[in-house]
């Protein structure tokens, strides 16, 4: 008797967990689990965090229909505006400029590549027309600057000083490369001092530097200097600037 009533117990317990199972199952579903024929009423769907709100319906679920419009309306948007770049660019407009230049060809081509239109293609290559001119334009300043430094005689002293380079380079002393370094440290007149310096020490006669009589850079010329925005962001114009200082403002 006592089998019978464990038996019972056991039996009604086991069907129990059988139906919590079964309503767990149903608390929560994604909209794959459910079957086509299938009763889905009572289920609950949860929407995925990166899926967009409008294309959800707290009952329905995920609305497919209209999210394919949706993403097949914005595509063709996309295609329709993207711009294009002509058969070939004018560059009439770029005076000075090669067009067998190659920086101007690979430009082009990657300006073909990523769609350029004709318009913005000539709004960038001026932009960098002109960077290009203002670079020239600083560079040919300072080497007049690092001219007055030199004195009346820069001429002389900068000459005397590529003969001497050129010299050793053809009696075999110094290679092209070395020459090429000896050009970029003589790129100012500080450069050409220690080079006049160098020659000294091989037993040359130094050539004197003969100041620019009544030429020199007065203190409003070198305060604007200071107030050149270059003096704070380019190391090599501010030393410049300290240099000329030196050289015209005694203590």
């Amino acid at each position: 008797m006592a089998e019978d009533n464990q038996g019972l117990m056991a039996g009604m317990e086991a069907e129990v967990k059988e139906e919590e199972i079964q309503d767990e199952g149903m608390a929560t579903a994604n909209p794959g689990d459910v079957v086509e024929g299938e009763d889905i009423e009572g289920v609950e769907y949860e929407r995925p965090d990166e899926f967009p709100t409008k294309f959800w319906d707290e009952k329905e679920g995920p609305d497919i229909e209209n999210l394919v419009k949706s993403y097949n309306n914005l595509e063709k948007k996309l295609s329709e505006g993207r711009p294009k770049a002509p058969e070939e660019y004018d560059i009439t407009a770029l005076e000075g400029v090669d067009s067998e230049d190659p920086l101007l060809k690979d430009y082009t081509a990657w300006a073909k590549e990523n769609g350029v239109p004709q318009e913005a293609f000539l709004d960038l290559a001026k932009k960098f027309v002109d960077m290009g001119y203002q670079s020239e334009q600083d560079a040919r300043l300072d080497t007049e600057n690092e001219r007055k430094l030199l004195g009346e005689n820069a001429n002389e002293i900068i000459q005397s000083n590529i003969n001497w380079g050129r010299g050793l380079v053809s009696k075999g002393i110094f290679t092209e490369q070395d020459y090429s370094e000896l050009e970029v440290l003589g790129g100012t007149a500080g450069g050409q001092r220690l080079m006049q310096k160098l020659r000294q020490m091989q037993g040359e006669k130094e050539i004197p530097v003969v100041a620019i009589a009544g030429n020199q850079l007065d203190k409003e010329e070198l305060f604007a200097r200071v107030a050149d925005p270059r003096y704070q962001s380019d190391p090599a114009f501010r030393r410049q600037t300290e240099k000329m200082f030196e050289e015209n403002v005694p203590g």
